[in-house]
């Protein structure tokens, strides 16, 4: 099938709208049900304490430092990425992890004399990463379908723009990419909430701050895979999935022998 012959099916468009309306409600429902069930006070200073530091560290500054250390080129692609892969993947797990554990740490310090408590870091969590579900997984979403949109018009203008690869995915395997999208995005949101457990953990215990740097190199172990999928390094999303719920498990571990059950002071 030709690329200006191709059809996205209607059922993929459903899929698309389903799922990037799960993944805009998610944050929302969740922070909802936290708050009803917790019987904890939680306010909503934390997450938007989450939401402020996610946009700041992951949109803001972190792109101006890929712009000058990267160098990408007008079509997207990067040099570091083809000349040497592996580097380029190391680079952006750390950067992520430099700048998002680092702008956790000065929100939790910000809050430490506001609010108190173990509720704090997950409110602050579901702020962080609903931000990013929002931003990345029900914004790609909308980006999906408005590429889908263009395919089924033939908007030459637009299929110029978009790699044959990217055509064809969205044409044959928009079903297993959505899913795919999903399982990430919801992986990604349990592991902003358990990285703000350790850093939380990190300001508001004395002797405790070597979680803080720990966090980064969690957070750099995390996003390695996904680096090296970009790289092309690993051609198999199954595989990024599968070290996802691996990380999941135990930084849940992690969390829970070394932070909750040994810190947290139990009711």
């Amino acid at each position: 099938m030709s690329v200006s012959k191709s059809v996205v099916p209607i059922s993929s468009f459903g899929l698309i709208i389903v799922v990037g309306l799960i993944l805009l409600l998610i944050p929302f429902i969740t922070y909802w049900v936290y708050k009803k069930r917790s019987n904890l006070k939680v306010t909503s200073l934390p997450v938007w304490t989450g939401v402020a530091v996610f946009i700041v560290a992951s949109l803001i500054l972190e792109p101006i430092l890929h712009a000058i250390v990267l160098h990408p080129a007008a079509n997207g692609s990067i040099a570091l990425a083809n000349d040497h892969p592996y580097i380029y993947a190391l680079y952006g797990a750390f950067a992520a992890g430099i700048f998002e554990e680092t702008g956790r740490y000065i929100g939790f310090r910000y809050l430490k004399k506001r609010v108190s408590g173990f509720q704090t870091a997950i409110a602050y969590g579901i702020g962080h990463g609903g931000t990013e579900m929002i931003m990345l997984g029900a914004m790609g979403m909308l980006n999906m379908f408005m590429m889908g949109a263009a395919i089924n018009a033939h908007n030459t203008a637009v299929l110029s723009k978009l790699p044959s690869a990217t055509i064809h995915s969205i044409v044959d395997n928009a079903g297993t990419t959505v899913a795919n999208s999903l399982v990430e995005r919801v992986g990604a949101f349990i592991i902003q909430i358990g990285l703000s457990i350790v850093v939380w953990a990190a300001v508001n215990y004395v002797g405790k701050k070597w979680l803080y740097p720990l966090a980064i190199v969690f957070h750099a172990i995390i996003d390695m895979p996904s680096g090296m999928f970009q790289a092309g390094l690993i051609n198999s999303e199954g595989i990024i999935i599968g070290l996802l719920v691996v990380c999941i498990v135990l930084l849940a571990l992690f969390d829970y022998f070394v932070i909750i059950k040994k810190m947290v002071p139990t009711r």
